[in-house]
Formats: C-alpha cells, sequence, structure tokens
C-alpha cells in the first residue's frame, strides 16, 4: 500500500526569495520617505527665508519710525532681530559653525541676519545681510535654492543695490548682482561644486542688500 505524504511549508530558496522582496519593498520605502522629508525641509526652510526677506523689506521700509541706531553684527544676530520686529518667529540656538553666535533654527540648518540701520537727520542707511546656512546635503540643497527663482520672492527694492552669493568654509562666488536675475541650472551647479563640494563643512547661500530707506 503507498502512502501519499504533503509537505507543507516552503524551502529556503523560497523563503530568501521572500525576503529578498520584502527587503526591496522596506528599501524603496525608506528611500520615498527620506525625499518626501528632504523637501519638507527644503520648502519649510525656504518658507522662513522669505518671511525674512519679506521682515527685512518692512524694516527697512521706514515703517519702524524709532530713531536711532540697530546692529545685529555679531553674537547678538537673533535677539536683537526678534527684539526689533524682524523674524518673530525665529527660535534661537547656538550656530553649529560660528562658535557663540545665536541663530535661528530652520530644518536645513540654521538662518541669521546681519544688519545695520543708521538715522542721520531723517535719513536712515541700511546694509542688511541674511544669511542661510545649509548643513544638510550641501551640493544638492545649493543648487535646489539658488534656481528657486528667488527674483519672484524678494523685494525689488532690494535689487538695486543687492547682490546674492554662496559661500562656505572654501571660499565664496557671487551669483546674483544688481538687477541681473536668475542663474542657469548649469551656472548654479558649477557654482555649488566649486563652493560647497568636496571639504566643504557648511555651505551659505547669503542675501545682501544696502540702500535708504523710503
Amino acid at each position: 500500500m503507498l502512502l501519499h505524504t504533503s509537505q507543507k511549508g516552503r524551502s529556503m530558496v523560497e523563503m530568501l526569495g521572500v525576503f529578498a522582496i520584502v527587503a526591496a519593498i522596506s528599501v524603496g520605502g525608506l528611500a520615498g520617505f527620506g525625499k518626501a522629508m528632504y523637501q519638507y525641509e527644503f520648502s519649510k526652510t525656504v518658507d522662513i527665508t522669505i518671511e525674512a526677506l519679506n521682515d527685512l523689506a518692512f524694516f527697512t521700509g521706514g515703517h519702524n519710525k524709532n530713531k536711532g541706531t540697530y546692529v545685529a553684527t555679531t553674537s547678538n544676530m537673533a535677539e536683537t532681530a526678534r527684539a526689533t520686529g524682524l523674524m518673530s518667529g525665529c527660535k534661537p540656538t547656538t550656530s553649529q559653525i560660528a562658535n557663540g553666535y545665536s541663530v535661528c533654527q530652520a530644518p536645513l540648518g540654521e538662518i541669521y541676519p546681519r544688519f545695520f540701520v543708521t538715522t542721520d537727520d531723517d535719513d536712515r542707511y541700511y546694509t542688511a545681510m541674511l544669511y542661510v546656512t545649509l548643513l544638510k546635503s550641501l551640493q544638492t540643497s545649493c543648487i535646489k535654492f539658488l534656481t528657486r527663482n528667488w527674483e519672484q520672492s524678494v523685494p525689488k527694492k532690494f535689487w538695486q543695490r543687492g547682490r546674492m552669493w554662496v559661500v562656505s568654509n572654501k571660499g565664496g562666488q557671487t551669483v546674483y548682482s544688481g538687477e541681473s536675475f536668475g542663474i542657469s541650472v548649469s551656472d548654479a551647479t558649477t557654482a555649488c561644486n566649486n563652493v560647497c563640494g568636496d571639504d566643504a563643512v557648511y555651505c551659505s547661500i547669503v542675501f545682501d542688500f544696502s540702500g535708504y530707506t523710503n
């Protein structure tokens, strides 16, 4: 009498195949999550930058009627900015690259203003700089930031006597100057590779403006 037996379960080869599929799905999911999280952090950093630029435009437009001199150039940058009505949403923290400096937190790094406003009779002259220091994915973030179409977000009056440049511990390079708008992906890639490529510890996008209040 012949007995028919059936084997249930899976072979080692089959189980390894299943594990491989699960691993591939997990890796794909993590990669997708990582890209989505980076895009969120990039967009949030851009939003904070635009808000800060609009605050600077308001402050240097003569809307702040208090006479006197305002300075935020060294370790008191974040606190002075908040005290004078700039970047009210700033969350001060200690800079990761500038010892003793107080800066505003940003998802991709840190943001801080350096400004100097003087009053001479009825004329108020300003020098305003906004540093957006990238500490994650330096080259990628630099290229995306430079090609962001800032001419649509930066108040027009700033471009009359202003520039935008990129700087790191390796050096710096001007990318916008005067009223010249826009930068190609090719030029942005070259600038970011030169300044924020290998051996770069940080990558700062700097908005640099000066002029008289309205």
